[in-house]
């Protein structure tokens, strides 16, 4: 698949007030296909932004490169790359109406007036604020205001649009809708989108594939369900998601917990971490190979739509399970044993702490 957007080995260091060199880029490069979603994910300081702001100009790398349809960008002011940027806080003028903030790039490009009336209006119409022209800025909720910050980024045509933690004013229910929504426009009108979130389940939800960083680095890219179910190291792991990261030892053909218990394992001799994600664990009893856990509950929350469990181990400590809520919870202080089936068992070439 032919790259729309491809980063090479992008690195940037800020001065600090100290005196000393803050590496936000360490040799990022990063493949974006023509109408892919992709997510910039990680902790806060992992150089997610810094990595938006190089793609859309406002920040100038060190080294590396951005090319945007063959196109070298390095060079080239923010102005004039073909790239628009929806920001955190959406940047609308206040004294200008929903129409006059959605159309005003085109304003300033010199575009005509009816050109500009029409532009606006198929803007309108797919952000859904179609009949809000004259409102001012002040009238509208968070939601519509994003809305208006999305069509004025939009107006313009950009070959690639950055979104950089638009939704997080939001409150939960309309930033779920909005995510459904962006997804959907960005498929209507089949045009890359890079969006920066520290919200994992955002990540999940929106994005045809996620990045992961921290330290300046890429630690991962892949779909959701791959990036979740088989990450690369012991971060991704621990950080996309709960995780009951158990510590085993290999022999070349099987995988040994610190209790005894094995399942098949064929690779190298060593010691490695079993990922054990806490659905993955139920109270039936799977057919074939499986591991079980016995323990007291030590507590339990309700969050609607699943229970989760803190079961307490003689060998491994705390144990985190995900239990549907149609099904009934032993009280806290009980034993109980969960299972897993040894199938679906995830190992990571990295030792645990």
């Amino acid at each position: 698949m032919p790259s729309h957007l491809e980063i090479i080995n992008a690195r940037k260091a800020f001065r600090t007030p100290e005196g000393g060199r803050l590496i936000a880029l360490d040799g990022i490069s990063l493949r974006l296909a023509t109408a892919e979603f992709v997510t910039l994910l990680g902790p806060s300081g992992c150089g997610k932004t810094t990595l938006l702001r190089t793609i859309s100009g406002f920040e100038t790398l060190d080294d590396g490169d951005v090319v945007i349809d063959g196109i070298a960008m390095t060079q080239t002011p923010a102005h004039r790359r073909p790239v628009n940027t929806v920001f955190q806080r959406y940047a609308l003028f206040d004294h200008m109406n929903v129409a006059r903030n959605v159309g005003y790039a085109l304003e300033i490009a010199g575009r005509d007036k009816r050109e500009i009336r029409t532009r606006v209006g198929e803007m309108l119409e797919l952000v859904g604020l179609t009949g809000m022209e004259k409102r001012s800025i002040s009238q509208l909720s968070g939601g519509q205001q994003q809305r208006v910050a999305l069509a004025r980024a939009l107006a313009g045509k950009p070959k690639l649009l950055l979104l950089d933690e638009p939704l997080s004013a939001l409150d939960k229910n309309l930033r779920q809708k909005m995510q459904h929504e962006l997804k959907t426009i960005q498929r209507e009108l089949g045009i890359g989108f890079v969006f920066v979130t520290h919200d994992q389940e955002e990540a999940l939800t929106m994005s045809d594939r996620i990045a992961v960083l921290a330290h300046g680095q890429i630690q991962q890219v892949e779909p959701p369900s791959v990036l979740y179910q088989r990450p690369a190291n012991l971060f991704t792991a621990d950080f996309l998601g709960e995780s009951n990261l158990l510590r085993a030892t290999l022999d070349g053909s099987q995988a040994r917990l610190s209790d005894g218990q094995t399942f098949d394992a064929p690779r190298a001799a060593g010691e490695a971490t079993l990922l054990l994600r806490p659905e993955s664990l139920g109270f039936a009893v799977p057919e074939g190979p499986k591991l079980s856990f016995t323990g007291r509950i030590r507590e339990t929350y309700y969050s609607g739509k699943d229970h989760q469990i803190e079961l307490e181990t003689l060998a491994f400590g705390t144990i985190r399970a995900v239990i549907r809520a149609n099904g009934t919870v032993p009280e806290i202080g009980r034993e109980v044993t969960l299972h897993a089936s040894a199938t679906g068992l995830h190992l990571i070439d990295e030792v645990a702490p």
